[in-house]
């Protein structure tokens, strides 16, 4: 059954490797053309686009690194090109690895600014021209912006504490537009690339809710919070994905 009319739109999902491949489905599903944009992850994306075929969408593949403002922009054109406007837009780009804090770099701090800040931001700022009243966008940040947070991975956590603030003042502004903006901010969804099994199932486990839920289970409650903020009325609210892990 579909929750959502979404017919005729077209969502423009950046990141579009793991969880950003079962938000494209779901969106297909509800009748959205996309847009998927990669920097690395092009295997990801065409995968994602064969599964697709199937909804009878139309379907647009672009390489482009978001924190880059010519690749952005470039991007922008070729959307241009194919479709009327972008009605959603997702912002899924992200970087989760662990740093010590005596072992951070520059480079940390610039590579985490440079996909989470500026990856939001590009999309945003460059694609206004093509957005309508109510459209709709939609940030990623981290449960950790709501004041729950944990220790070496300082570079994302600030920058993805950004992204909460940039996302409240963008609807501010946007508002007057009739552009809705929202924010996620999941706990741990599906489990990062390279962590061992055992550390993911400590993390699972340090819910204060006794009814375990598996990555399948979580990533299809992330993508439902996506559907229903590709709809929603509301702007400028952060919401919370935890499963429980409130501490």
């Amino acid at each position: 059954m579909k929750l959502y009319n979404l017919k005729g739109k077209t969502a423009w999902i950046t990141g579009g490797k793991r969880i950003g491949q079962k938000v494209a489905e779901l969106l297909a599903q509800h009748g959205a053309n996309l847009v998927l944009s990669y920097n690395t992850s092009k295997k990801e994306v065409e995968e994602t686009a064969k599964k697709i075929k199937k909804y009878k969408v139309k379907t647009l593949i672009i390489r482009a690194d978001v924190s880059s403002r010519q690749d952005v922009i470039n991007a922008v054109n070729e959307i241009k090109k194919q479709f009327k406007s972008i009605d959603i837009m997702v912002l899924m780009a992200s970087l989760f690895y662990k740093t010590k804090l005596e072992s951070i770099k520059d480079e940390d701090l610039q590579k985490n600014f440079d996909v989470h800040v500026k990856g939001t931001f590009w999309p945003i700022q460059l694609s206004l021209g093509l957005m309508p009243k109510g459209g709709h966008i939609i940030t990623i940040s981290d449960r950790t912006s709501l004041g729950i947070t944990y220790s070496e991975y300082l570079p994302y956590i600030i920058t993805k504490g950004t992204v909460m603030q940039m996302t409240k003042v963008l609807a501010v502004e946007l508002g007057p537009r009739g552009i809705f903006v929202n924010s996620i901010a999941p706990g741990p969804v599906l489990k990062p690339e390279g962590m061992p099994d055992a550390d993911w199932k400590k993390i699972r486990q340090n819910s204060v809710i006794g009814y375990p839920i598996t990555d399948e289970e979580a990533v299809n409650e992330f993508t439902k919070l996506v559907l229903y903020l590709s709809a929603t009325r509301s702007t400028g609210s952060v919401y919370s994905l935890d499963f429980g892990h409130l501490y």
